[in-house]
């Protein structure tokens, strides 16, 4: 994010993504739940706008030099295996609502498309560009959202993705011990070094943007700017 000081909109839309996306997230993530008859959720303060109730100081980090973070992890009764498909609807909740949001603001970057028709010769190239302020926002917006629901996935915990993963695993003590690890020790420095390094070093690729990019083509084409 520090990398977008230069383009406001950009910076604008990003900021904006990231405080609605966090909440969305953390609130699909509790009425889903509650809904399938888990209280627990609720009770852990995540309906609340607050930012310290869904921020830790290491998204914070993440989110300032990267542009991407994560909520910290919502209890739920994920350890008892009678409730494994309720608690992995409720954490696929949170991503897919993310998603949605960036299929809301690709589509409100429509009114702000210029188009125009450039003739060389005997044929015709149809060029789109979003010049304005606005365009710039919602699309930073819309990448973000995506960046997001694609973190959110990434299958190591804290991410929805790894508490899935292990939901779904073994009792046995060996894969509990290693959930324990990933969840207490290396979970985090991954997820750190996954958005850190690439926003540091450009010509490293970032797996979340390689996966984003897609995602956010499709919907460009499902809205009709692709």
């Amino acid at each position: 994010m520090i990398f977008q000081i230069s383009h406001p909109a950009s910076l604008l839309g990003i900021a904006l993504a990231l405080i609605i996306g966090f909440y969305a997230h953390d609130v699909a993530q509790v009425l889903t739940a509650r809904a399938l008859g888990d209280p627990m959720p609720r009770r852990a303060g995540k309906l609340s706008p607050r930012p310290e109730r869904h921020l830790g100081p290491f998204s914070v980090v993440a989110f300032i030099i990267s542009g991407l973070g994560w909520t910290e992890p919502i209890p739920m009764n994920d350890r008892w295996r009678a409730r494994r498909v309720q608690v992995t609807l409720a954490l696929v909740a949170g991503p897919l609502v993310q998603a949605a949001l960036g299929l809301l603001a690709l589509l409100a970057v429509r009114p702000f498309i210029t188009t125009v028709v450039v003739t060389l010769g005997d044929r015709s190239f149809v060029q789109s560009a979003t010049a304005s302020f606005p365009g710039q926002m919602f699309y930073a917006m819309s990448a973000t959202f995506v960046g997001l629901a694609i973190l959110a996935l990434i299958p190591v915990p804290p991410m929805d993705g790894g508490r899935i993963l292990f939901t779904w695993g073994g009792q046995s003590y060996g894969w509990q011990h290693w959930r324990e690890e990933f969840e207490q020790k290396w979970g985090i420095p991954i997820i750190l070094a996954i958005l850190i390094i690439p926003a540091l070093f450009p010509s490293i690729p970032s797996i979340v943007w390689e996966i984003a990019q897609p995602i956010l083509d499709g919907f460009a084409t499902l809205v009709g700017l692709g």
